[in-house]
């Protein structure tokens, strides 16, 4: 083989600023799962993949539908080295090397490719300074160590803009591996888990290696769930593409650290009894496959771990304006085939798939208005301009495209969500309901006379939607879908409240479908982002609480369960992840799959009476019974040990990962692992108590009989301009004139015309005195705008909302119901009382609780308080003092209304009363309450406190703004509490 080497000269780049390095070599592994691809998405367009062939990383780019480049980053640490060597072979005329320096500059270094005939060509290049280059200092100076590396194909580099590399034995020279932590990853991740005493090895593959090792670096320890030692060797040592590890595989049941601490690598193996038998598919786990870059081997690896451990949903996102472009043309090989990919390897796998979809083409929305939350030059955030709507304006063409995306995923596609997290700022611009359910009640049309197959998820709230569900029952929503779903983080203790108040609502409203399936579709419980794995403690406790909310949702008759998130996944300071960054498994992994072992088609029979337990459900089946104990291990560190009654006869007790627990003398140890399982054959009525609160919930949801969705074919939607509206996610808000402007749409989904003939309802103290009642005709798929004012009447009270329903006098449709409200001021008072609460305008009533330094004095000039916060350069901003509430005060409480003056206004991007059912400092649930933005002058403002939890049960108050300015001051003056009676 003809050979080539180019080594460029030192001399042309200025001097090397890098640390004193030693002359070893280390190999990188050219293993997919060891880098992270990108298709360089600040230029969209491009298409491309990388795989691995003999060893080699190949890397192919299609920029023939626009992009500017491809390429592969490493994923592993990399020690100080001189030099960067590799072969490279294929069509591109040159290769693009990119570095990441000690202090955050990208340096970029364009090198040649090809070589004659397809022959290799062997490059290396001395890390030094840069003329491409840009973030951190900027200035082309390379300071090492190399934070990572990458290779880039660009569209100019390529031949007819498409084309394939392989690059070969990447080598980094000079590299200093005495401090080196080295990094590895299960060679599959299914085979992290394991049949306890098998004979197959555990192997773990390094993304660096040296030649060998010595026998005092390849010395192996496993520790158990608690961190005990409890086995040690010396591992074999497998060289060549980055090497790879062989342990022996666990011989017991439970979760395992491996660690091998000369070479600084942490990993992790769980060994379980095999499932049998047909999945219970209330165990999910959102995957999110199709965000990130995460390699598809690597995501067809989760997928028989998943199946492995007998968990048969997962929950994933389609982005609907990258799979239809433009109206009608679908591009279902968009970001490179990645969705298609991945729900064929799901439907290879027999998984069932539950896709969000949350997003609007850009052809089908209103224009986007942002704005941007600098620091400096850069853009901390950016946030929706009040009044931007971000449902599509087409729901027929939305409609139309939500069924030919779903069917085109099928059969891995048997469930969408409608949106995601609405009535928030992040997803919907916190709209009222009314905009949501149009949509989904459109695409549940759709389907339906379509005959699409896939279910219909509706409201996926952030947290159980206890504040408006009645308002989504009122709009109909439920008789379009087929479960509704939302998302959970907080304690497995927190949980029964909200599914009893749900119910409840359901109850109260008369609805035909009360106990409709709930599917929990995120729960989860981060750890603090620090490392590539959770320390054990926060391990410990994230596991404690994925399992311990599955066991108590499970109680509470809830029918699917979607632990978040398998993947490593961060979110700023917190992370989510269930598997380390490497894909090795951790705690809160282990713990969920045995849970499916321990839970798996057994019944909920009432709770075992054991004092000290914070929750003890029993469960069985014709094998007999297990308690599922749960104790909180934070805020404080719960009893070490709980004592079993007198009388019971303990088959076996497990922990958290499975592994069999001690119980000496009836004390059954439980502060460790916070989930505790206690096997009967049979436990005495006098400890089991089946009158629980959780059991009509439990029933309600069993006992369930599902009806066909509604298939009525015109559907509602909201149109109306918010822009100058005070709203929220639970109403409107009338304007200073007493009058809102309402537009609405009359869309008919069916292939046939429809006379539609529109009727209202108004409640007292609201007139229509313009709305057209005439009959017209909808063509097929066709649309009609309505407009008309509402005006508040004298008659209209201070109340959290009256309804308007809009529908059709010849029932072709289901109503749209506004919710609309007057602000809570003296002068509407019809019935109830006001009171003062002159101790909020004393400074000494307050706590500081700011991301800057918050002052708090009494302005005797305005006779208000004032809170001034200066923040310093790079944070979060956000203020918002505390002030714990006097016992009673709320008794019967309904609005809270005061005088304000925030300076500079037009720097606040929201202004929030949080109610608080705590009155300890920056802790306990609350309900953030969005008060309408302030103008810079004194002016009163008013907010409804939440229905739920009653107000009687809020303990304190945070008031304060999020600003965009590094100073800030908010006076309040003239608080008034208005009460129902």
């Amino acid at each position: 083989m003809k050979r080539q080497l180019l080594i460029l000269a030192a001399a042309l780049f200025s001097a090397v600023l890098l640390p004193a390095v030693s002359g070893g070599e280390l190999r990188l592994s050219g293993e997919p799962a060891l880098w992270k691809f990108t298709n360089g998405s600040e230029f969209p367009g491009a298409k491309g993949k990388y795989e691995s062939r003999d060893g080699l990383l190949s890397l192919s780019g299609d920029f023939t539908g626009g992009g500017r480049y491809v390429g592969v980053v490493s994923r592993g640490r990399l020690p100080p080295f001189r030099e960067l060597a590799f072969r490279v072979r294929g069509e591109a005329g040159r290769i693009t090397l990119r570095c990441l320096d000690a202090e955050g500059q990208t340096h970029q270094y364009e090198l040649p490719a090809a070589a004659a005939g397809g022959e290799w060509r062997e490059l290396s290049l001395p890390l030094a300074d840069s003329a491409v280059h840009w973030g951190g200092a900027n200035d082309g100076r390379f300071r090492g160590p190399a934070g990572e590396i990458a290779f880039l194909l660009h569209a100019g580099q390529l031949p007819g803009r498409r084309g394939t590399v392989e690059i070969g034995d990447i080598t980094l020279r000079g590299a200093d591996t005495a401090e080196l932590k080295f990094q590895a990853r299960p060679d599959r991740l299914e085979n992290s888990f394991v049949v306890p005493g098998g004979t197959e090895p555990v192997r773990l593959r390094l993304f660096s290696s040296r030649p060998d090792f010595t026998p005092e670096e390849l010395v192996y320890t496993y520790t158990d769930y608690t961190g005990k030692p409890v086995a040690s060797g010396q591992a074999k040592y497998l060289s060549g593409n980055g090497g790879m590890l062989e342990v022996p595989p666990p011989r017991e049941v439970g979760y395992y650290d491996l660690l091998f601490p000369a070479l600084g690598i942490h990993s992790a193996v769980v060994a379980d009894r095999p499932v049998s038998g047909p999945a219970d598919e209330f165990f999910a786990v959102d995957v999110a496959a199709s965000r990130g870059v995460t390699p598809l081997s690597e995501l067809e690896e989760i997928f028989r771990l998943l199946r492995r451990n007998n968990i048969l949903w997962i929950r994933d996102r389609l982005t609907h304006g990258v799979l239809e472009p433009e109206a009608g043309r679908f591009d279902f090989e968009a970001a490179s085939g990645r969705y298609r990919q991945l729900r064929e390897a799901a439907a290879r796998e027999g998984l069932k798939l539950l896709d969000v979809i949350h997003d609007t083409p850009n052809w089908n929305k209103y224009p986007v208005k942002l704005r941007e939350d600098r620091v400096g030059d850069k853009i901390a955030g950016r946030y929706y301009m009040h009044g931007n709507n971000l449902y599509p304006p087409d729901l027929i063409a939305a409609a139309a495209g939500f069924d030919a995306v779903t069917r085109r995923f099928q059969p891995a596609e048997k469930a969408v969500e409608v949106w995601n997290e609405p009535s928030s700022p992040t997803f919907d611009n916190s709209f009222p309901v009314e905009f949501v359910s149009a949509l989904t009640k459109a695409v549940s049309v759709r389907f339906s006379l379509t005959g699409n197959p896939t279910a219909v998820t509706g409201i996926v709230y952030s947290g159980p939607p206890v504040q408006n569900y009645g308002l989504y029952i009122a709009n109909g929503l439920l008789d379009y879908v087929d479960a509704v779903s939302y998302h959970d983080y907080q304690p497995a203790d927190t949980l029964e409240d909200g599914v009893f108040r749900l119910r409840e609502i359901e109850r109260e409203s008369g609805t035909a479908r009360c106990g409709i399936p709930y599917w929990i579709t995120e729960a989860g419980m981060p750890w603090a982002n620090r490392e590539l794995r959770a320390a054990p403690a926060d391990d410990r406790r994230s596991a404690s609480e994925i399992a311990g909310k599955a066991i108590e949702f499970r109680a509470l008759g809830i029918q699917r369960y979607f632990a978040f998130i398998i993947k490593y996944y961060s979110e700023l300071h917190k992370n989510f992840g269930m598997l380390d960054a490497n894909g090795a498994p951790m705690r809160s992994m282990a713990a969920y799959t045995h849970l499916v072992r321990v839970l798996s088609h057994k019944e909920y029979l009432g709770d075992f009476r054991l004092p000290g337990a914070v929750r003890s459900r029993v469960f069985g089946d014709e094998n007999g019974k297990v308690a599922c104990l749960y104790v909180p291990l934070r805020p404080a560190a719960p009893e070490k040990e709980l004592v079993l009654p007198e009388g019971v006869e303990l088959l076996r007790a497990e922990g958290a990962d499975g592994r069999p627990l001690a119980v000496e003398n009836g004390r059954i140890p439980v502060g460790g692992d916070g989930v505790v399982y206690l096997y009967f054959a049979d436990l005495p009525e006098r400890l089991l108590d089946r009158n629980t609160r959780a059991m009509p919930l439990y029933r309600a949801a069993r006992d369930y009989r599902p009806a066909p969705r509604c298939r009525k074919p015109v559907v509602i939607q909201p149109d109306y301009d918010l822009g100058e509206t005070f709203y929220s996610g639970t109403g409107i808000r009338f304007g200073a004139d007493g009058t809102f402007r309402c537009r609405v749409r009359y869309n008919n989904l069916s292939g046939r015309p429809v006379t539609v003939e529109p009727g209202i309802e108004l409640p007292r103290g609201i007139v229509a005195p313009d709305f057209p009642a005439a009959a017209f005709e909808l063509g097929p798929n066709g649309s009609r705008m309505l407009e008309f004012t509402l005006r508040a009447t004298d008659d209209l009270g201070v109340a959290r909302h009256s309804l308007v329903r809009l529908g059709d006098r010849r029932g072709n449709t289901t109503p749209l119901a506004v919710a609309l409200h007057r602000q809570p001021s003296p002068e509407h008072v019809r019935e109830g009382r006001l009171s003062g609460l002159p101790e909020m305008e004393n400074p000494a009533s307050w706590r500081k609780n700011s991301a800057g330094e918050l002052t708090i004095r009494r302005d005797e000039t305005d006779r208000s308080i004032e809170f001034r916060t200066r923040f310093p350069v790079g944070v979060d901003r956000w203020s918002y003092p505390e002030f714990v509430l006097p016992p009673g005060v709320l008794k019967d409480a309904i609005a809270v209304g005061f005088e304000v003056k925030v300076t500079p206004a037009d720097q606040i991007r929201q202004m929030v009363l949080m109610a608080v059912c705590s009155d300890t400092k920056e802790h306990g649930p609350y309900i953030s309450i969005a008060v309408p933005a302030p103008t810079g002058e004194w002016e009163y403002r008013s907010v409804f406190l939440p229905s739920y939890p009653r107000p009687e049960s809020i303990r304190m108050f945070r008031l304060g703004v999020n600003a965009f300015t590094q100073e800030v001051s908010v006076k309040i003056r003239n608080i008034r509490i208005f009460h129902s009676r």
